[in-house]
């Protein structure tokens, strides 16, 4: 039986505020994407008979200029109702009929959905970049043996601030440009100790890393990681809440170890468990405190499927951000270029997928959906934001595919059209819409067993 007294009003407030990012969130999807078919139509002389936010019962909605908008009890979808939609359908009079308009103007409203989705990333990212977000700096953190950085004499807290006369702030465009540049002398201006610059000529040498799909790749490599010490997050009842540590603390030492990044704190904490350790922190204050830290020991599988055990922290780390902001021209000229970016990443990934190279386990439903705006709204509205335009990406991408209901099956049907010179027959259309009915079933079924899994696992 549910113990309703161990269920705490901050528990229940929390779920609701995430419950309410996440039906906004998609609520505002889905009106992006019908907005799109909307207005399109419209411009195509197109009448729409019904503008809907969501499925099922209609809770409320009015009707103008020939439109009826409506919101309906299931929040997990939407639809444009035009005349003449249905090719079965019999009109007196087929002006304004979908199916009587030109198989351009067709083409254009099955269109019209997914690119205002990918517009709507766009202003999304001209926004955040105009307010400015963080992004990790380029401050040096473990500077590995035998690395070309050592031998040019790179330190910890070395800050680059130029490669090749390009001004650099971001890690991102340090790890491209030395990615890009195996075997090739590179001049670095770094900054020591917050003052003085020096000029170092570094060689990347060309190694091979396993990139985000697994795959191995060689790129160009100069031997050092971000510094990453500060701590983020806390997990409330963790043992880095209960030995005390705050976020904002500069992690300086486990048990004596310099903490640099994440593989240090691994090798200092996490493959301690159920050990007692030391920690040394500094703080806003610029003091520095000394802490008991015991990791907790949890079971988890390796990457070969083995137990292991290793010791929970409950703590986040991040490293010497950086704020990457620009003005109204910049900010669009960034914005496109991260929305290309992340299209791209997206539409490898999903390439990736069908043909087995990366697992399928990574698709996700609803469920993941609301755990991810749970996770940003903790983190402030920039990332919330910054989400629903990765999720606009995905859902404009993800309509584009050929599949029968969605409105990349209906364009495969136009472009068939435009090539033959005549419709796709009712017939063929009426069984691709059901073996796409099937596989869109089949995949929200797959998504949320996914979804389940991982709450369980």
């Amino acid at each position: 039986m549910l113990d309703t007294a161990a269920i705490s009003l901050d528990s229940i407030f929390t779920f609701g505020i995430d419950m309410f990012v996440f039906l906004l969130g998609l609520a505002v999807l889905i009106f992006v994407h019908e907005l799109g078919h909307f207005l399109i139509a419209r411009k195509c002389g197109v009448v729409v008979e019904k503008f809907s936010l969501g499925f099922g019962p209609k809770l409320a909605g009015f009707k103008q200029g020939g439109t009826e908008y409506l919101i309906a009890a299931i929040p997990l979808g939407g639809y444009v109702k035009m005349k003449g939609e249905d090719p079965g359908e019999e009109l007196a009079d087929t002006t304004g009929s979908f199916s009587h308009a030109n198989v351009y103007h067709r083409l254009a409203i099955a269109f019209g959905g997914p690119l205002f989705n990918i517009l709507f990333a766009i202003l999304i990212y001209v926004i955040v970049y105009m307010n400015g977000v963080p992004a990790l700096g380029t401050t040096v953190g473990m500077v590995r043996d035998d690395s070309p950085a050592l031998a040019a004499g790179l330190e910890t807290g070395d800050r680059i601030v130029e490669v090749n006369g390009e001004t650099i702030r971001f890690w991102d465009q340090l790890l491209e440009i030395v990615h890009d540049a195996p075997g090739q002398p590179m001049q670095f201006v770094i900054e020591k100790n917050g003052k003085r610059l020096v000029e170092k000529n570094i060689t990347p040498v060309s190694e091979e890393i396993t990139n985000l799909w697994g795959e191995k790749e060689n790129v160009g490599l100069i031997g050092i990681t971000p510094l990453v010490r500060r701590i983020a997050n806390i997990e409330e009842g963790s043992p880095a809440d209960q030995a005390g540590l705050l976020k904002g603390d500069l992690l300086l030492e486990v048990d004596n170890t310099p903490i640099r990044g994440w593989q240090d704190l691994k090798t200092a904490a996490m493959d301690k468990p159920g050990e007692e350790l030391n920690v040394t922190v500094r703080r806003d204050d610029g003091l520095t405190y000394d802490l008991k830290l015991t990791p907790k020991p949890e079971k988890i599988k390796d990457e070969t499927g083995k137990d292991v055990t290793i010791g929970v922290l409950g703590l986040g780390l991040s490293g010497e951000m950086e704020v990457e902001q620009y003005g109204l021209f910049g900010s669009m000229w960034r914005s496109v270029e991260e929305t290309w970016k992340l299209t791209h990443l997206i539409a490898v990934s999903v390439k990736k997928m069908i043909f087995g190279s990366v697992s399928a386990e990574n698709i996700g439903g609803p469920i993941m959906i609301f755990q991810f705006y749970g996770q940003q709204a903790e983190q402030g509205f920039n990332q919330v934001i910054r989400l629903t335009a990765l999720l606009s990406i995905n859902l404009g991408l993800i309509n584009l595919f050929p599949i029968p209901i969605l409105d990349g099956g209906h364009i495969l049907f136009f472009l068939i059209e435009i090539i033959k010179g005549k419709p796709v027959s009712e017939r063929s259309r009426e069984r691709a819409a059901q073996v796409g009915l099937f596989m869109i079933l089949g995949l929200m079924v797959f998504a949320f067993y996914n979804d389940i899994m991982r709450i369980m696992n």
